[in-house]
């Protein structure tokens, strides 16, 4: 499912690059489009004969001229910008094939892990079942003392006179309860109950 849903992002996320590309795209050619207008209509008045001056008659032929070079700066512009668009929508292929290969494989997948999770789920019960059998059997004393241990593990091995999991050592009184095994014996650094290992 992880794998899925990683696969959902990249399609996602490819797809976001490539309409982020469109947009700009779009963008480009209505700008090229205005500017295209805008040259067209000054080449016209360049050439219509109206203008007499030499000097307007170059200062607008210097214009023209920096429009088109301008307007052949876009053109490149906008042809990287349909290159990239082209690598964009290629992305998206690739993506949407890659999401459509892991969800087939998570589908074929999925009776073996439904039989494996229903496995669990019954050797957990057997588990549990097991583990209530147990508890049942615990006098109550010894019950209610593990209930009221607030740490965890609540139970602690003694071994050569100390507490395994505080590492304090058991007091020789301890020591004795615990080897004649007739009591509920806990550590006085952290109230674990006690027994020999």
């Amino acid at each position: 499912m992880k794998s899925v849903a990683h696969a959902e992002e990249a399609v996602a996320s490819a797809r976001a690059e490539r309409e982020a590309i469109q947009l700009r795209l779009r963008e480009s050619d209505r700008d090229r489009e205005a500017h295209r207008t805008r040259l067209r209509s000054r080449e016209k008045e360049l050439m219509s004969g109206r203008i007499r001056s030499p000097s307007e008659l170059i200062q607008m032929n210097e214009e023209v001229q920096h429009m088109r070079a301008r307007f052949a700066e876009e053109e490149d512009a906008e042809l990287r910008l349909m290159e990239e668009g082209e690598l964009a929508e290629q992305a998206v292929v690739e993506a949407a094939e890659r999401l459509e290969e892991t969800r087939t494989r998570s589908a074929s997948d999925e009776p073996v892990l439904r039989k494996d999770l229903e496995s669990w789920q019954s050797e957990l019960e057997t588990v549990k079942a097991d583990s209530a059998a147990t508890w049942a059997q615990v006098p109550s004393a010894a019950q209610s003392a593990y209930l009221r241990v607030r740490v965890h593990p609540p139970v602690a091995e003694v071994d050569r006179n100390q507490c395994q999991a505080c590492h304090v050592t058991v007091t020789s009184s301890g020591m004795q309860a615990l080897r004649k095994g007739d009591q509920i014996v806990h550590c006085e650094n952290c109230g674990r109950i006690l027994v020999m290992s």
